[in-house]
């Protein structure tokens, strides 16, 4: 698999489905994240392969296959990637690390926000 079409489909999952984390792993998204800052930006296949693994860890190895596939073909059907289709990969550690802090804090404000709706359900 294409380790950029990787790396769109796990920002994808960040941005438009952060429900796809159970709560072990979104839980663990900042050892990923801590992991991704250890690589170069020009170096997206290791972290394609760490994001991966992590997802592996976590039962979400073959989601994340299929996410990629579809990234792709939704790229091949459009043609040839432009500015418009496909943004470029840069400074791409910053922004997976930015994208997984933000999708934590939205989680953990989700998760709280489910508490204290099932706590006062309770009163």
């Amino acid at each position: 698999m294409e380790p950029d079409k990787i790396i769109y489909a796990f920002l994808k999952w960040l941005h438009e489905n952060p429900s796809i984390f159970m709560p072990a792993a979104w839980q663990d998204l900042p050892k990923l994240q801590t992991e991704i800052a250890e690589s170069a930006d020009d170096e997206l296949f290791p972290i394609a392969m760490t994001i991966s693994k992590w997802c592996a860890r976590h039962q979400l190895g073959e989601d994340l296959k299929l996410a990629a596939a579809k990234c792709k073909k939704e790229i091949d059907d459009a043609g040839e990637p432009t500015p418009t289709t496909m943004q470029p990969l840069t400074n791409i550690t910053q922004t997976l690390r930015t994208s997984i802090e933000e999708s934590y804090k939205k989680l953990q404000e989700s998760a709280a926000d489910n508490q204290s709706d099932t706590s006062n359900d309770s009163k």
